[in-house]
């Protein structure tokens, strides 16, 4: 996606200083164009140290943490959620219209777990700690989030009034 539609932003969770932490999204934007992700890391702190962590080898550390801690299964469940989510932040003549005339991009929508991504649902997948946190922070609820919370990825994370301020 080339420019970021603004009319796909329905909401967004804020930090303590009242900036947005996560835009809550619409799944289709202007001419019916797909967005992959219905909750998007906005913070700049959060985005600077997902992108830290991620480098780091967090997004497999996150994977071992859900299996080791066997959250196989809640893990799949969380991402059937987002399936939902997806679902219900369509409105009705968007879905009808999608259905029958984009019937492939319609199928990836709906499929889509955590940030539209298509997971096999036989293993543990996780992809972007940036998505993983936006979830959390919008849900209040992750199958690891004592793993977010340990790595300061979580809606009590540290934020500072002057970088979010020149967001």
């Amino acid at each position: 996606m080339s420019r970021f539609d603004p009319s796909l932003v329905i909401d967004a969770e804020k930090c303590r200083f009242n900036y947005p932490q996560v835009l809550i999204c619409r799944p289709v934007g202007k001419k019916f164009r797909p967005f992959p992700t219905s909750f998007w890391l906005v913070c700049p702190y959060l985005i600077k140290l997902a992108g830290k962590i991620e480098a780091g080898g967090g997004v497999k550390e996150l994977e071992n943490f859900l299996i080791k801690n066997k959250l196989e299964k809640k893990w799949h469940e969380y991402n059937f959620l987002h399936q939902l989510i997806r679902i219900k932040l369509m409105n009705k003549n968007q879905a009808k219209f999608m259905r029958k005339f984009h019937g492939k991009i319609f199928k990836s929508l709906i499929r889509g777990g955590v940030g539209g991504i298509n997971y096999n649902f036989e293993n543990v997948n996780v992809k972007c700690l940036h998505l993983q946190t936006a979830s959390f922070i919008a849900l209040n609820h992750h199958p690891a989030s004592e793993w977010l919370k340990s790595k300061g990825l979580c809606p009590e994370a540290y934020c500072d009034k002057i970088l979010c301020k020149n967001f």
